[in-house]
């Protein structure tokens, strides 16, 4: 199935034209032939035979996230295809622009927009945390939030999400995006200081993806051993905006926000227009 532009899918989804590519995945758009709807179909590629049952298991656990979910946020998904050696996740198509090719073509964010943005991630996040047993996502980033053209956003990308459990003590893979992710998902090269990550290794996220949306450079690369205060000419913005972002991103979770709603409170302090 190397060229499935033009065919149909599992008996109903004609694929129309590819959307999108990343590391293990492509995105196509596709007219369900039965119902004339629009669809994206996510289909995960590998040229390691041992990546297969990873790969499957990370599109089993997006479904398994997803398709009980209800948030405005949380894209809607709807069904796993397997064939032959092609895995498919059938999902709500979205019409936008993720916030990496964003800031690439019109550069960073204004502080209204950026406040714009966060409010509906915090949202989302707090719906996902509230939940029994919480869903802690692990990899927020620019390219996982589509900004669509009525200005609302979707998260996207569930593969490496978890739901949290009492009853282990670490995970077992290191899993998210270098200059993002928070430094508790990360061991060293055998597994070694790995946590349970929790809620606040999504706090963390919020945080580098707010800082990236501002400079356009990810928050890791020029943190370092200075604090980010030490940023103030190259990083122009609000005080505030930094205090939060430092909160955000501090290493120990203890000394983070705790909770979303805690940081939705703080971002609400930031209706400033411009930059």
């Amino acid at each position: 199935m190397a060229d499935i532009i033009n065919n149909i899918v599992g008996g109903r989804y004609y694929i129309l034209e590819l959307i999108g590519r990343g590391g293990s995945a492509i995105v196509y758009k596709a007219r369900d032939i039965h119902n004339g709807g629009i669809y994206a179909l996510k289909k995960y590629i590998t040229s390691d035979p041992a990546n297969r049952k990873r790969l499957l298991e990370g599109m089993e656990r997006e479904l398994e996230v997803l398709k009980n979910c209800t948030h405005p946020v949380l894209p809607k998904i709807f069904d796993l295809i397997k064939i032959e050696d092609a895995f498919f996740l059938v999902m709500e198509y979205i019409d936008g622009i993720d916030l990496k090719k964003y800031v690439d073509e019109y550069g960073t964010l204004s502080t209204k927009m950026l406040v714009k943005v966060m409010e509906q991630v915090c949202s989302g996040f707090y719906y996902l945390h509230s939940l029994s047993p919480a869903i802690v996502y692990r990899d927020l980033k620019p390219a996982n939030i589509i900004l669509c053209k009525d200005g609302r956003i979707k998260l996207i990308d569930f593969g490496i999400a978890k739901r949290y459990r009492t009853d282990i003590d670490v995970d077992k893979l290191a899993l998210g995006s270098k200059g993002f992710a928070a430094p508790e998902q990360f061991g060293d090269s055998k597994g070694k200081g790995l946590y349970n990550t929790d809620i606040r290794a999504d706090i963390y996220g919020i945080g580098t993806t707010m800082y990236y949306l501002k400079t356009s450079k990810t928050y890791n690369s020029v943190q370092g051993s200075k604090s980010l205060y030490s940023f103030k000419d190259y990083f122009k913005t609000s005080h505030k905006l930094r205090k939060i972002i430092k909160k955000c991103t501090r290493n120990n979770p203890d000394l983070r926000y705790q909770s979303c709603i805690e940081i939705l409170c703080s971002i609400k302090t930031l209706h400033i227009i411009g930059k």
